[in-house]
């Protein structure tokens, strides 16, 4: 019986094919950092094809479209971190040493960030309803279900509003008032601040 390994005939030059499972994984974390550094509307599947070593039907037959693409990568990017989680009498000051502590740095460049990758494609009319139904997907209501209690959507979405806010602020915008220098005495005035957002 012949196999491919006793066929003279094979050119065993050529690496073996990738699987499509493995295609996509690599697709995947090449629009996760393209879309990251880049935004939605500034980055082509043509790119993130050619980055990730296949080409643009390829991406098409995995995904559908650069939205159906953007939107699974959306679908796993805004986890709720374990200090949002935290007893809901201390939350606030857990969020604020979360955000404001002295180890908190911005991620390099190379690195998947999800308030660079939300700032990036905000303002795309694509990008956004898409960003907005995964941060409340995946972010708002799994706070609001461990706040609990009356309008807990609501007051989930105020905390998640001030932490945007102030990531905004601190780190888009550099601004001075909120650098290492000065941040010690505003970070209690913060968690007293999301501590309102999380009270009933």
């Amino acid at each position: 019986m012949s196999t491919a390994v006793d066929n003279p005939k094979r050119d065993r030059t050529k690496p073996p094919r990738s699987s499509s499972a493995q295609t996509r994984t690599r697709v995947l974390q090449v629009a996760r950092t393209a879309f990251c550094q880049a935004g939605f509307d500034h980055v082509g599947l043509r790119e993130i094809a050619a980055r990730a070593g296949t080409d643009a039907a390829i991406v098409i037959r995995l995904f559908g479209s650069k939205e159906a693409l953007f939107r699974e990568v959306a679908g796993n990017a805004f986890v709720l971190e374990p200090a949002f989680q935290g007893p809901k009498e201390d939350l606030g000051r857990l969020v604020a040493d979360f955000l404001l502590g002295p180890n908190v740095v911005p991620s390099t460049p190379d690195d998947f960030d999800a308030f660079r990758f939300l700032l990036r494609s905000a303002a795309s009319p694509v990008a956004a309803p898409i960003l907005s139904a995964s941060l409340h997907a995946s972010f708002v209501a799994p706070l609001a279900k461990h706040l609990g209690g009356k309008d807990a959507s609501g007051r989930a979405a105020l905390l998640a509003a001030c932490v945007l806010g102030l990531t905004t602020m601190r780190f888009a915008l550099d601004s001075p008032a909120l650098q290492s220098g000065q941040v010690e005495r505003l970070r209690q005035r913060f968690a007293d601040a999301l501590q309102a957002c999380i009270t009933q």
